[in-house]
């Protein structure tokens, strides 16, 4: 059966969501998969290693020899992906498409069978176009020729410096269009052909045809969803479709749906792609319209906010994309981005059904395989007399309302039952995915009741009220977040309600037993299923104890409560590898250091609060924690006159701003023949990694930038203060109530923080803030802002120097590129001395290096390795993974003009590397490309006649 519903989106037009059923079966059984990887040199060291993991990591589980198609110059297709089981692929020579597409058809002819080509490769081709293209054109006859019920399919995957354009032509080779992924990391590498594999062998190809227009789509589950743009659906008049697939083809009746859930509208949302800016709003916009209607069952819940999270992840991607193309950043890389963007949602449905059969499953399948009794009954039996006698005097505070056993007793009658403090909470489906977030703390009890008395309780609640309901549609069930929230509720010892409980400390045996049960209690305190345990549960429990501390009624057995459950939490922070983990070994830390570690942090501002507190370490954490609530704050909704604050606070009031105009450096250089050339280097060396630090100067500068604003020094704390009054009216500075609070029951004065704030640094903070909308980078510190904001507004200082390019100052110059131990100090000589990548300097040690006498291939000293390594430095623009010319000048290769003999430079590098250069570069935009030999192309351009624009 076949059901429809029109969209209640328009992103591109009206379109309609088809949702069919289907047999679901194994479909890996009868899928036919062929690795086609590319071996070529530039996949050595960790990209064939990443490859081969995954290869052997597929081989594990599927226990199937995957046919196996290695390629460089030459093409090897008789190993299988068994091959590299022991033994990782060797990587070496050149590329050649043409080898591997002619073998691809001669295994076509002689296996005229359904298969699936996983193309991977990393390189261009080193083959003519003639060549090239008769090797396609013979693969595409043979396909053309097998018989219609064989598909081939190519899935392909891109690493690195690829050809866009080539890899969706190779997408669309078979007789149905593969999906493409795309790194620019081996790591991720390893991740796409995983996540390649896994599509290629569990989903099965549909196709549906609707008013005579074919439609596709992939599934492995019994239903397959298809959006059908551009077309209105009529059942009074289209009655029925067709379904293909590739062992079958069926009539099905075609019927509107009549109930849509908000998981049908998600799902088919998750098929739109956005063309541009203004969709990717859209989509975004209609997503956070979707919510679950209540009654919805737990697994449809939790698949609907993955699917949510997993579009919303998705469009942040296509915008910073779309950005970059906007700005001309990049634009091979970008166009390989987008175009495997395009492909997301495909492999999310793969990742998502793993996911969603993990939590519980996996949960279940660990309390299954673990002796957690035998753990709990050894614990119990360790404990000593003594122990005992501790854990008696405690009897009299410590007893269950319910049961009356006290901890004593409830200790030595069971080993797997814990004493708890009741509490009523409001629940929400949040709760399931953000602890953090989905949970609200409505009172706190002074009720003790121990975990299985609580469980009892509430499934006696719950039961009654389903008996109760047995008929009613629509009544609550259990899962049902309203119904836990109003109606099961266990009454309290002053008839208080009761819905969820906490565990309390009471002695360090008890603690053990909290430990080892804590998936099972945080499990049901957050989704309602004693096996929904999730290690960021923890993370929740803090946001509640904050909750705890705040609703606080000042009684002794109510602080006695909080000492308890202080306890409990401060064993988790300290000793939870579950908890580190998922806050991250280091995320606090983080937090309290640097800004990139505050706008990384997805948690409530209780929680670094609220572990400051449990560690005893709040006064040092307050500063970090209120400017990360600033963070948060702002960028929630970032002032409309955003660039106004900026300025106002870098340079002051505009009636009081100070301007500088041109001046010489009034600096005596330094004597480069008696200062220590370590020195010196190191300091061209930091200059490479940071362009704002400041190199020593060889050769006098002078500024030309005119009537400059200067920053201002002193902060103007009036100012600021006014700024911060404006993000919140009712708090003084905008310091969070959560703060104060926490500062009123630590008995601390609540005006700490604006006693202690220093404005100079809280200024650097909010420019930090305002001036990245997104996300501030590494390079952007507490010690650069300033600086790089002014360069942004007013043009960068460097761009604004001139140097005096005297006979001398261009030998002192060529000297330490010359002496340069390094490459990046090199670079970092490069980037000041030639920032425009030519001139009289650059051409100087252009000749240098390709006339030196160590040019022999022959000398292997360290000099003369060096040397050459500077000269492909200055050919290729790269430094191991950087680049020496970034921006507008790092988007073209340059090329050696007539004042450099070609054929030496040959010699110089070798004739390998130096073909393995022009094929590198034969795609990019560059200034010259020139040949070995002096004749003209078809503009008359030539090495006697170059074109110095951009091709």
């Amino acid at each position: 059966m076949a059901s429809y519903f029109k969209t209640p989106f328009q992103i591109g037009g009206e379109s309609h969501f088809i949702e069919v059923k289907v047999p679901k079966v194994d479909a890996s059984a009868g899928n036919n998969i062929i690795c086609c990887v590319d071996v070529s040199g530039s996949m050595d060291g960790a990209p064939i290693r990443n490859v081969c993991q995954v290869l052997r990591d597929i081989y594990q589980r599927t226990q199937r020899e995957y046919g196996l198609f290695t390629y460089n110059t030459t093409v090897n297709t008789s190993q299988t992906i068994k091959s590299v089981e022991k033994n990782d692929l060797t990587a070496s020579g050149g590329t050649s498409f043409s080898s591997i597409f002619n073998a691809i058809q001669t295994h076509l002819m002689k296996n005229q069978k359904s298969v699936t080509f996983i193309f991977m490769t990393d390189g261009q081709d080193g083959d003519s176009q003639e060549v090239f293209k008769q090797a396609i054109q013979r693969m595409k006859l043979t396909i053309s020729a097998l018989p219609r019920s064989v598909t081939v399919t190519f899935h392909v995957i891109g690493f690195g410096d690829v050809n866009s354009n080539f890899l969706e032509q190779v997408r669309k080779f078979g007789t149905r269009e593969g999906l493409f992924r795309y790194s620019t990391k081996s790591v991720d590498l390893q991740n796409n052909f995983n996540d390649m594999f896994d599509y290629a062998m569990s989903s099965r190809e549909f196709a549906i045809v609707l008013n005579g227009q074919t439609f596709s789509s992939s599934s492995n589950e019994d239903t397959v969803g298809f959006l059908i743009n551009g077309m209105k659906i009529d059942t009074s008049s289209l009655t029925e479709i067709t379904l293909k697939s590739s062992d079958s083809e069926t009539k099905l009746t075609l019927e509107q749906m009549a109930n849509v859930r908000p998981i049908h509208v998600v799902r088919a949302l998750n098929l739109v792609s956005p063309d541009n800016e203004e969709s990717v709003q859209a989509i975004r916009s209609f997503l956070g319209s979707i919510v679950w209607l209540p009654g919805t069952e737990l697994m449809e819940k939790l698949e609907l906010e993955q699917i949510k999270k997993e579009i919303d992840d998705r469009m942040m991607e296509y915008t910073n994309l779309f950005t970059q193309m906007k700005m001309g950043q990049v634009p091979e890389q970008v166009q390989l981005k987008l175009n495997a963007l395009r492909h997301d949602a495909t492999f999310a449905n793969v990742q998502r059904r793993k996911k969603l059969d993990l939590r519980i499953s996996k949960n279940v399948d660990y309390f299954r395989k673990t002796d957690i009794s035998g753990i709990l009954d050894g614990y119990r039996q360790s404990i000593d007399q003594d122990g005992w006698n501790r854990i008696k005097e405690q009897k009299s505070d410590w007893v269950c309302t319910y049961s009356n056993d006290d901890i004593y007793e409830m200790m030595r009658k069971t080993s797997d039952n814990i004493m708890c403090l009741g509490i009523l909470i409001e629940r929400n489906e949040e709760a399931i995915t953000s602890p953090t977030k989905g949970l609200k703390l409505i009172s706190v009890s002074n009720t003790l009741i121990s975990y299985d008395s609580f469980i009892t309780a509430m499934n006696f609640a719950r039961n009654a009220h389903q008996q109760k309901n047995l008929n009613t549609e629509g009544g609550a069930t259990y899962g049902q977040f309203s119904g836990i929230n109003d109606t099961f509720c266990v009454v309290g010892q002053l008839h208080e309600k009761i819905n969820a409980v906490i565990p309390l400390y009471i002695n360090y045996e008890h603690m053990k037993r909290i430990r080892i049960l804590e998936g099972i209690w945080l499990g049901y305190m957050f989704t309602l299923d004693s096996y929904g345990y999730e290690k960021q549960q923890e993370i929740g429990l803090l946001k509640l104890l904050y909750d705890i501390i705040m609703l606080r009624t000042g009684t002794t057995k109510n602080q006695q409560i909080i000492s308890e459950f202080e306890k409990v939490c401060h064993f988790i922070i300290t000793e939870s590898t579950g908890f580190k983990t998922a806050y991250g070994e280091n995320t606090y830390e983080n937090y309290l250091q640097s800004i990139h570690g505050r706008q990384s942090s997805t948690y409530d501002l209780s929680i670094p609060l609220i572990i400051a507190y449990l560690k005893k370490h709040l006064k040092p954490a307050l500063l970090p924690i209120y400017y990360g609530h600033l963070h948060s704050r702002l960028h929630q909704k970032l002032p409309g006159d955003r660039m106004t604050i900026i300025k106002r606070l870098l340079y002051g009031d505009e009636n009081q701003i100070i301007k500088t105009v041109a001046s010489n450096k009034d600096k005596e250089l330094i004597d480069i023949s008696q200062a220590d050339p370590d020195y010196v280097e190191k300091s061209f060396i930091d200059y490479f990694h940071d362009e704002t630090s400041q190199p020593i100067e060889l050769i006098p500068e002078t500024k030309t930038g005119e009537d400059r604003k200067l920053i201002q020094q002193e902060v103007d704390v009036e100012y600021l203060k006014s700024f911060l009054q404006s993000i919140d009216p009712q708090l003084s500075l905008a310091v969070p109530l959560e703060i104060k609070n926490l500062l009123k029951y630590c008995q601390l004065d609540e005006n700490y923080l604006e006693s202690n704030l220093d404005y100079d640094d809280l200024r650097k903070e909010l420019l930090l803030i305002l001036f990245y909308e997104k996300e501030v980078p590494e390079r952007a510190t507490k010690s650069t802002i300033m600086t790089l904001i002014d360069d942004s507004i007013q043009g960068n200082r460097d761009h604004s120097v001139t140097f005096d390019i005297t006979p001398e100052g261009i030998r002192v110059v060529t000297y330490k590129l010359l002496t340069a131990k390094t490459l990046e100090g090199f670079g970092g000589l490069l980037r000041k001395y030639c920032p425009k990548r030519f001139g009289p300097i650059f051409k100087e040690i252009l000749q240098k290096l390709a006339t030196t006498p160590e040019s022999d291939l022959s000398n292997t000293s360290g000099e003369a390795f060096l040397n050459r390594e500077k000269l492909l430095v200055l050919l290729t623009n790269e430094i191991g993974y950087s680049q020496v010319y970034t921006g507008e000048l790092g988007e073209y290769t340059w090329q050696p003009s007539l004042f450099i003999d070609v054929t030496l430079l040959e010699k110089v590098l070798g004739t390998e590397k130096f073909r393995e250069i022009q094929r590198k570069i034969a795609s990019k935009t560059h200034y010259h490309g020139y040949r070995l030999s002096d004749k003209p192309n078809r503009h008359g351009h030539c090495n006697s006649n170059p074109y110095y624009g951009r091709r």
